[in-house]
């Protein structure tokens, strides 16, 4: 127990003076700030909505086919970001297509916007109007290693 004293403390001193106090909030701005180019902001060309509705379809058919996620589950909890709750309320429900590992939400034009599962290669959302993808699927080959020497789960 006495020698195992000493090491705690000087573990205990030697981690408290390595870690550097958090930046302030105004620290990281500043620092964000100076990676912006100094250009305009344009949206990309097309409605938003579609553009919206695309990334839901994506983030659904990933949530479901990839992670296994419960549809009405994702649907509320999953990829704000790419299609935030006011857009989702402006289209209909995801419909899923357990045979064809497809989701499909309807636009209220009538457009359909439709993400597709591809095996390893993940899903990708459709071009309007097409029901497959413009290049051939292939199968990828994960080039994970289990590594027996590292302690803990293994991240693949």
């Amino acid at each position: 127990m006495r020698l195992l004293l000493p090491v705690v403390v000087v573990l205990a001193v030697s981690t408290a003076a390595s870690q550097e106090p958090l930046p302030t909030k105004e620290a990281l701005i500043a620092r964000a700030k100076s990676f912006e180019l100094d250009t305009p902001y344009v949206p990309p060309p097309g409605d938003p909505l579609e553009h919206h509705t695309s990334g839901f379809a994506k983030i659904m058919c990933s949530a479901v086919f990839i992670t296994g996620l419960d549809p009405e589950f994702a649907a509320q909890n999953v990829g704000y970001f790419t299609s935030p709750y006011p857009e989702r309320a402006k289209v209909g429900k995801p419909v899923i297509d357990r045979a064809n590992q497809s989701v499909h939400i309807t636009l209220p034009n009538g457009i359909t916007r439709t993400a597709k599962y591809l095996g390893s290669q993940g899903c990708v959302t459709l071009p309007i109007g097409q029901s497959s993808v413009n290049f051939t699927p292939v199968s990828v080959k994960s080039d994970c290693r289990v590594r027996s020497d590292l302690e803990g789960p293994a991240y693949c």
